[in-house]
């Protein structure tokens, strides 16, 4: 029968597929004894949410998680956002209590010219940096002491707002929609402020 329906026989057997890893995510909390189990655990739950923030440039990103919450990131990845953004990423997810990162990214690893590289990257660091001030700028003055509260950064054009965990709804909304509209942006990712 699923030979007749190609497409969901893909997804079905994906999805029975991953429902072994998603059991190992929601055991119960008698499974925590094992500290082993405890670090894959993390592991995959910090590569759920670098999948699911920064796409499928993350999918070179290699997750390796300790005991103790701390987490090493690793690989070869195509963007520079997600290069800069992966750490802050792993820093939101439960349970992570360090994060140290080594990736590369590809077009670094493959130049043979490094000053043109070194050229490159610090205009694109500029760019980063004036989009950073222009989104910040816009949060002050549309949202008043709340857009102070918001943390940004900015990388090629990824902006990255650090909502404070008291900050209603409809105020993250808000954020989210004029960081949004600020000439440059073509992605923005909500992460929550750690205190």
């Amino acid at each position: 029968m699923l030979d007749r329906f190609p497409l969901y026989g893909r997804r079905l057997a994906l999805a029975l597929a991953l429902v072994p890893l998603l059991g190992l995510l929601a055991t119960p909390a008698a499974a925590e004894d094992d500290a082993e189990l405890v670090s894959f655990r993390l592991g995959l739950r910090v590569r759920l949410a670098l999948l699911d923030k920064l796409g499928v440039d993350a999918v070179r990103v290699d997750v390796a998680a300790k005991e103790g919450g701390a987490v090493h990131l690793t690989g070869v990845v195509k963007k520079r956002a997600t290069a800069e953004l992966a750490a802050d990423v792993a820093r939101q997810v439960p349970g992570v209590t360090k994060v140290s990162d080594d990736l590369k990214v590809q077009e670094y690893e493959e130049t043979r010219e490094k000053s043109a590289v070194v050229a490159a990257e610090a205009e694109r660091e500029l760019k980063d940096a004036a989009l950073e001030v222009k989104v910040r700028v816009a949060l002050v003055e549309q949202l008043g002491r709340d857009g102070f509260r918001i943390g940004t950064d900015a990388a090629s054009g990824v902006v990255s707002l650090e909502l404070p965990a008291g900050l209603a709804p409809e105020r993250r909304r808000q954020a989210v929609e004029i960081a949004s509209k600020v000439n440059g942006v073509e992605k923005v990712i909500e992460l929550e402020k750690k205190k």
